[in-house]
């Protein structure tokens, strides 16, 4: 019953809430966080090495060091963090990235001590609002938000494509969201089969409400979830509903009322949800209404 009861707490995560890392994924980040480039006194410094180095330059050439703007920082990347010393968001924002393999680069810690830092909040404060919080996140020069929204929106795939263009990273979205929970069915709005199936789960007694997750092709990351549903799926022609269950593809509206008719869920449908198998057979795909195609 414990375990029962441990397993339904996670079938009822939202997968736009992002799991926070674990401790030693943040003490990992913290020590990676040691070496980020830094912002201190007009300059970007990457380690103390290479700050040394850069002063070494400096003294010899007697050149006066670049001041770059917020808004020079801004375009320089096409991702950029802004972070600050002792700040435990910001060390956890990035183990959340690092656990994505997003390189180090992204990040910039400004230094409070620094004679420019009042300049820079002050333009920060234009895009984040007077009152704000570090981190700060900039994508494709766009604004993005703090702690919170960037955290949803990475973990919401928001980020997929661009992690994808800009660092090779594959995208992974979907995969996490299917290992998550016992089922997920990805559906479409207005998709007849998507409404039937959910019918067909409700009749079984499963909680659709935290088995379905609603893609929408109108939004700009729909292209980057078809792809992964594509290599997921090994097809590249599909239409919805597209089911999984304990992250294992099992196949489109026919193929899925056919395993439940079957009882091959029964099993899952009992540990996950506390269905009775008996109940877990029953249910029907009668009257198939039009798929819904990708």
């Amino acid at each position: 019953p414990t375990l029962r009861r441990s397993r339904r707490r996670r079938a009822r995560q939202r997968p736009g809430r992002p799991t926070p890392p674990t401790l030693p994924a943040v003490h990992s980040a913290m020590a990676l966080l040691g070496d980020v480039r830094s912002f201190r006194n007009g300059r970007l410094e990457f380690g103390e090495a290479a700050a040394a180095t850069a002063a070494c330059r400096d003294q010899g050439d007697n050149a006066s060091p670049e001041r770059p703007s917020l808004e020079q920082l801004v375009s320089s990347q096409a991702f950029l963090v802004i972070s600050v010393g002792n700040c435990p968001q910001c060390e956890e924002l990035a183990a959340f990235l690092r656990a994505r393999d997003v390189p180090l680069e992204v990040y910039v810690k400004w230094d409070k001590g620094a004679n420019e830092y009042p300049a820079l909040k002050e333009a920060l404060a234009t895009h984040a609002g007077d009152v704000f919080s570090f981190p700060q996140v900039f994508a494709d020069g766009v604004y993005q938000g703090g702690f919170k929204e960037v955290m949803e929106k990475a973990d919401a795939g928001a980020f997929d494509d661009l992690f994808e263009r800009e660092f090779g990273l594959e995208p992974a979205t979907l995969q996490r969201w299917a290992e998550r929970k016992p089922m997920v069915v990805f559906s479409l709005p207005n998709c007849p089969q998507c409404d039937k199936l959910r019918e067909d789960l409700q009749r079984r007694g499963v909680p659709t409400q935290d088995v379905f997750i609603k893609l929408d092709k109108a939004q700009p990351e729909y292209a980057a979830f078809k792809a992964q549903l594509q290599k997921l799926t090994g097809r590249e022609k599909f239409s919805f509903p597209q089911t999984f269950v304990q992250a294992v593809y099992q196949g489109d509206y026919d193929e899925v009322i056919s395993k439940a008719e079957r009882g091959e869920y029964a099993a899952v449908f009992s540990e996950a949800y506390g269905i009775e198998p008996a109940a877990a057979a029953e249910g029907g795909g009668q009257n198939e209404p039009p798929p819904a195609g990708a």
